[in-house]
């Protein structure tokens, strides 16, 4: 397959390049990546991690309920995963597409189990950051999630029709008013009646991914999980290095 060709798998861990035996991740990092369990758990609803023995749900969902079904990370936006996404998304880096892409898959299989999918989409960028960026990383990963699971992708169902500012620094209400209207299904066929899995790196205030599942659900989607490589912990004012 040409993503295969493009991104194949190593025997060396493709952070550190030590052995990384039957996987993309050798065991020290594989450990920086998942000591957050020891720690945290999901969100029911939203997935922002929440310190073990307490609530189960944060005090956003709390106050409102997400648009989506259920929203799940690989970890939280810090240390080791933070780091990976950065260089995969700032520094061009896009040979991490093809492991981070496997370590979402691990995700869907372990926490959004039941229900299969029928579509996996990803969150599109705008035609200006596109150019910019030189790729869309939330496509990139969605197409080696899709190879993993043998999911169905497709890149052209929603498209962002406006210019929106830069997320970063902007508080949560200021993120839902600036991608208000922002994301448009091109494509309503293809997913009227079909359960969707949208695909992004991050998930902050949960902003974006409820201005593209409210889109999609008002095209005719029957449901929309989520699935993103980090998100937020619940009363840290932000991401921690």
């Amino acid at each position: 397959m040409l993503f295969s060709w493009l991104f194949p798998r190593s025997k060396s861990c493709v952070w550190c390049g030590r052995p990384a035996p039957g996987g993309c991740f050798c065991t020290a990092c594989r450990q920086q990546l998942l000591a957050w369990r020891q720690h945290y758990r999901p969100c029911l609803y939203c997935g922002r991690l929440l310190p073990l023995g307490k609530e189960t749900t944060c005090r956003q969902c709390r106050e409102e309920l997400p648009p989506f079904q259920r929203a799940r990370a690989a970890g939280p936006y810090q240390g080791l995963l933070k780091e990976m996404i950065w260089a995969f998304k700032y520094q061009g880096r896009r040979s991490l597409a093809n492991p981070l892409g496997r370590l979402l898959a691990g995700v869907v299989v372990r926490e959004l189990g039941s229900g299969r999918p029928d579509l996996v989409i990803p969150v599109p960028l705008t035609g200006a950051r596109l150019r910019m960026r030189a790729f869309n990383q939330a496509e990139l990963l969605a197409l080696a999630l899709g190879q993993e699971l043998g999911l169905p992708v497709d890149g052209d169902v929603m498209s962002r029709i406006r210019e929106t500012a830069p997320q970063v620094n902007l508080s949560r209400r200021s993120r839902w008013q600036n991608l208000a209207g922002a994301f448009q299904v091109t494509a309503p066929r293809k997913i009227t009646g079909r359960r969707l899995l949208l695909v992004d790196d991050v998930l902050t205030t949960g902003a974006t991914a409820s201005a593209c599942t409210h889109a999609l659900l008002a095209a005719g989607a029957d449901g929309v999980a989520v699935v993103t490589l980090a998100t937020g912990i619940e009363n840290l004012p932000c991401f921690s290095a």
